[in-house]
């Protein structure tokens, strides 16, 4: 670990005091969030398990597989191409002569970071403010992110902004289909997040496409949402994403009938997404064998 954060900090004391003070709040934090203890040394929870992720999983592969665009190669590979959304551009510092070549609609974010801050959709470009844009983006790619929530694997990523096609929908934002999958038990569960960056809502579904109690952070709202007709090729598609992992959360956009690869998530809400009831925390834990010998995954 020692090593690790001497490769991950060297830019300074604010970076480190950031790590440090994310790990020293942990177990205070954790109990606020979920009302029980961590433990990290015997972790049962689903989020318990999460967080033993963070600390000892393999940043190296987890960078890899979280930086939104080296891990276009891995779906590629396991895939194919076809289910990936059109890049039409990637840049180190982006100007407004870039902007200005792209089409009028487009999805602009950066491959190391998440939330509003780190992504920008564009339904009109005569409607923006190209500059203001620019201004955005770049400084989004300064951000460290991962250092305050201790998931430094994001910090080995090469910040880049990234460029993709727009995909309309008749919501403001698609639908997406995250799968959380579970090697050893095989289990598989649904999470569909509707009205992100509006009124954000979230649903929860087993393999079979049944609603189930709970909530993970958001609530449920009840929306009616209708069981696509390729459903069993999105699971198809989401067990082979995640045959290299013990737990991974595939993410899915579906339109019109076409399947697009969203993202694969090793943290997921970075093990604070309240799960209710708790039970339902635990049983989810007990679906996740870590594989402590898997030198790929873990360290």
């Amino acid at each position: 670990m020692k090593k690790l954060i001497k490769k991950i900090l060297p830019n300074g004391l604010k970076n480190k005091i950031s790590y440090f003070r994310g790990k020293i709040n942990l177990k205070s934090n954790f109990y606020k969030v979920h009302g029980y203890k961590l433990n990290l040394k015997n972790p049962k929870t689903f989020n318990e398990k999460i967080q033993y992720r963070k600390f000892y999983g393999n940043n190296e592969f987890m960078a890899k597989i979280a930086d939104k665009y080296l891990v276009r190669n891995y779906v590629k590979e396991k895939i194919g191409e076809e289910y990936l959304i059109p890049l039409l551009g990637v840049y180190d510092k982006v100007e407004v002569s870039d902007l200005e070549r792209l089409p009028n609609q487009f999805v602009i974010k950066t491959n190391h970071g998440s939330g509003s801050n780190h992504i920008e959709i564009v339904k009109d470009k005569s409607k923006i403010n190209l500059k203001s844009l620019c201004k955005k983006m770049n400084k989004a790619l300064k951000d460290k992110y991962g250092y305050g929530s201790n998931e430094l694997f994001y910090s080995l990523i090469e910040p880049k902004i990234v460029v993709e096609k727009y995909l309309k929908s008749k919501t403001e934002t698609p639908d997406d289909f995250k799968f959380h999958v579970f090697k050893a038990s095989k289990k598989i569960f649904l999470q569909i997040d509707y009205a992100r960056y509006i009124n954000h809502g979230r649903q929860i579904y087993d393999s079979d496409f049944k609603i189930i109690d709970m909530n993970i952070v958001y609530p449920n709202k009840n929306k009616n949402i209708e069981k696509p007709e390729n459903y069993l090729k999105m699971l198809e598609l989401a067990k082979k994403l995640a045959e290299e992992f013990d737990y991974i959360r595939v993410d899915f956009y579906n339109l019109d009938g076409k399947i697009y690869f969203g993202e694969l998530t090793n943290t997921h809400e970075g093990g604070f997404g309240k799960i209710t009831p708790t039970s339902k925390d635990k049983e989810w834990g007990s679906y996740w064998e870590i594989d402590k010998n898997n030198k790929k995954l873990y360290k």
